[in-house]
């Protein structure tokens, strides 16, 4: 059995950083406050980013799903 080790947090920060550059470029990702009915966002919005910087998925929809 193999495992992989973790990788370096800067590695790991790195990624994250990409991944949200990605949603925003593709507008997957809105900026939320806490109180906000995210339920009412469109469809192609699949995560939300709060004022303290969390970012979470609200759902697993996009471009070209249904």
């Amino acid at each position: 059995m193999t495992t992989e080790a973790p990788k370096p947090q800067s590695e790991q920060d790195k990624e994250t950083r990409l991944f949200i550059e990605t949603l925003e470029k593709t507008g997957q990702i809105v900026d939320v406050d806490e109180h906000q009915d995210t339920s009412q966002l469109p469809a192609q919005v699949t995560h939300v980013r709060y004022p303290d910087g969390t970012v979470k998925r609200i759902r697993f929809t996009g471009p070209g799903r249904r």
